[in-house]
């Protein structure tokens, strides 16, 4: 089996790799290379909360929300909560892309977290998703309930476990 990222127990996501490609391919599409773009990935709740088995894209919910940077209306959210009641998921990480090769969050980023709950994932992709992003390219980010645990390069590639499409 080809796999990105590791199995043990410091992966902190699980997706599969023609998933994980897709959001990649997504993410830059609807960015058009020029601004941010984003998206919350859910799991389902009855199941290992780590696996990403949808993603829903932030201008979905919030069709005005890609400024350049991203202005989330809060409003948006009663459409996502309604999406995971609906279909038995939880929010467990969002996702979205930096300009360039910076994967670090900017203090909007970090003083504004998408979901601040404890356990939250952040990544950040680089070069607005315009390209193919191996795991090892991206900012992991996960909320410890007053700031951040950051990993990149290898220690990143550790949190993410991608795995082959079957």
């Amino acid at each position: 089996m080809t796999i990105w990222g590791f199995r043990g127990r410091t992966a902190l996501l699980r997706m599969r790799r023609c998933n994980w490609e897709s959001m990649i391919t997504e993410l830059g599409r609807r960015g058009h290379g020029t601004r941010e773009s984003g998206a919350f990935l859910l799991a389902d709740r009855s199941g290992d909360r780590r696996t990403v088995t949808r993603v829903v894209y932030l201008d979905d919910l919030d069709p005005t929300c890609l400024t350049g940077g991203i202005e989330f209306d809060g409003l948006a959210y009663s459409k996502l909560w309604d999406i995971c009641d609906a279909e038995q998921r939880v929010v467990t990480a969002d996702v979205h892309t930096h300009p360039g090769p910076g994967i670090h969050q900017s203090s909007i980023d970090a003083e504004n977290p998408m979901v601040a709950q404890k356990g939250h994932v952040a990544l950040i992709i680089p070069d607005f998703a315009m390209r193919a992003v191996h795991p090892g390219e991206v900012g992991v980010h996960r909320y410890d309930g007053r700031g951040w645990q950051p990993w990149t390069g290898k220690d990143a590639a550790r949190r993410l476990f991608i795995r082959r499409c079957v």
